[in-house]
């Protein structure tokens, strides 16, 4: 992303995103910044490492930025952040203020890649879904072979249930997809679309979802850039439910998209 006094580059390294940033960051570029980490965090490598020693600041408050997207990542999809300030002085400014406060500071890239947490791949499915009337199904049929797969029985009654509430309350002319997680004791269904909920509909929605969970859960809402959104809803497996998962082979739910 380039502007006229802010630099952001992007980079995989081992899996993980390096966001090196340069130049400027004022009130201007600020609402910039921030989408496109939001927008690079839900693309859910294992974590997201944003380097800042060439950063300068027209104020420190603007550096709630990374506080804000933290937060957003954390609650969904539940991915690390960090940071890396090589500068003494930068990195005792930051330290003396508060700012960031919550987000790990690093010395090297290389520690704050080689500190991030990694999920295994089967901790998660990305399934677009049909755009026909059989939409509702093709989400409860995967989110049970989800459950079944992770070996979280309690969950099937509630789980694919959660997908079908949120599947069809979304009202998107372009197609939608279903995201799984399951990290320790949190089971996430979530749909990416287009959409956007107000008030009213977040309220029905909430209801909804509690007249299905038995278990205790959170509900959101993640940008995800491009004028997308992640609607979610964080889901408690009992610590008691858990059995061996299931190896059985994944079968096709659906074989045309409409």
């Amino acid at each position: 992303m380039a502007g006229s006094s802010l630099e952001v580059d992007v980079r995989e390294q081992n899996g993980v995103l390096v966001v090196r940033f340069s130049g400027r960051l004022d009130w201007a570029t600020y609402m910039r910044a921030q989408d496109v980490l939001l927008d690079h965090a839900t693309k859910e490598l294992f974590g997201v490492v944003v380097e800042l020693d060439e950063l300068v600041t027209e104020s420190p408050a603007l550096l709630v930025l990374f506080d804000v997207v933290w937060l957003s990542a954390a609650r969904w999809p539940g991915i690390s952040m960090s940071i890396v300030v090589s500068d003494h002085q930068l990195r005792s400014t930051l330290e003396s203020r508060g700012l960031p406060r919550h987000i790990p500071l690093y010395s090297t890239t290389t520690a704050a890649v080689a500190a991030v947490v990694r999920l295994k791949h089967e901790d998660r499915v990305d399934a677009p879904l049909p755009t026909c009337r059989c939409l509702p199904h093709v989400a409860e049929r995967i989110t049970e072979r989800a459950c079944e797969r992770w070996g979280v029985q309690s969950m099937l009654d509630v789980a694919p249930q959660v997908a079908v509430e949120l599947v069809s309350h979304i009202e998107d002319d372009s197609p939608l997809s279903l995201l799984l997680r399951m990290r320790g004791n949190k089971l996430s269904v979530a749909v990416r679309t287009t959409a956007r909920f107000d008030l009213k509909q977040w309220h029905t929605m909430r209801h909804n979802v509690a007249s299905i969970a038995v278990c205790n859960f959170t509900m959101g809402e993640t940008p995800a850039g491009g004028g997308r959104h992640v609607i979610w809803a964080l889901l408690d497996v009992p610590a008691d439910s858990r059995r061996p998962p299931s190896y059985l082979p994944e079968t096709a739910v659906f074989t045309r998209q409409a």
